[in-house]
């Protein structure tokens, strides 16, 4: 059974037979996941076997979660924080979280989650986009918390309020975003941008394509200097002083 069918079996009567569309779409689905696991295996590492699953959102994506992938193809100690799954078959959702209530444990860590959902108009996407069209990811040589702080922020702006972050850096070359919190009392500033060399531009999946974009940190001063100067021209800049498309937290 395919990943999707078993998050489908909790939303469904256990024992009834499938319908031949649905073990299609199953197919279909498990056919996406295999292309974009092939991708990200190919040019970053393994994936682990564990996906961290947003709980707050599993209704409204059940299928996607993030990885932390130990990208040893990008050198040693270097790490790929990425969504996994912007780009289902069953993207963009349908659905939205009209509430949400978090219980927590003695040391104030959430232990449970309770959603109320409710229907949603699908957001609009690029022609011939798969799901949304990309995948979200940072780059860093360090394994930390910080960018999934980063990813869930992304995710929930695209997934709750129809965020259009591809059409966004589509249409600006870039997208600059200002004091994107990242901890308790920390804060980012990012530059989300496509990807450049030696990174790979995305794939063409089953349901269509995938461009792969990159949250980069950014200083204070390059996030004022990419006002003035364009997104790209940063991008530019970054890569002429040996940066790229790394976040490296000790630089701000």
């Amino acid at each position: 059974m395919s990943l999707f069918a078993k998050i489908k079996s909790f939303f469904t009567a256990s024992g009834s037979a499938a319908a031949p569309q649905q073990e299609a779409a199953d197919r279909h689905w498990q056919e996406v996941y295999d292309a974009r696991a092939a991708f990200y295996e190919q040019h970053f590492g393994p994936l682990p076997d564990d996906i961290l699953k947003l709980g707050h959102l599993f209704g409204v994506w059940p299928g996607g979660g993030l990885y932390v992938i130990p990208a040893s193809k990008l050198g040693e100690g270097m790490y790929a924080y990425t969504t996994f799954g912007l780009t289902n078959p069953d993207m963009p959702t349908t659905t939205t979280l009209i509430e949400c209530d978090e219980a927590c444990d003695e040391q104030g860590r959430p232990n449970q989650t309770t959603t109320s959902l409710g229907p949603k108009q699908p957001a609009e996407t690029p022609e011939g986009a798969a799901g949304y069209g990309y995948e979200l990811m940072i780059v860093a040589q360090e394994n930390a918390e910080w960018p999934i702080w980063v990813l869930q922020w992304a995710v929930g702006a695209e997934l709750l309020s129809d965020a259009g972050i591809l059409g966004r850096v589509e249409e600006f070359n870039g997208l600059t975003v200002e004091g994107i919190q990242v901890g308790c009392g920390d804060e980012a500033n990012l530059l989300i941008a496509k990807a450049r060399e030696p990174l790979p531009a995305g794939v063409q999946l089953p349901n269509g394509n995938m461009d792969l974009l990159i949250a980069t940190v950014i200083t204070n001063e390059e996030m004022q200097w990419g006002m003035e100067n364009g997104r790209a021209a940063l991008l530019d800049r970054l890569a002429e002083a040996g940066v790229g498309q790394t976040s490296v937290r000790e630089r701000v």
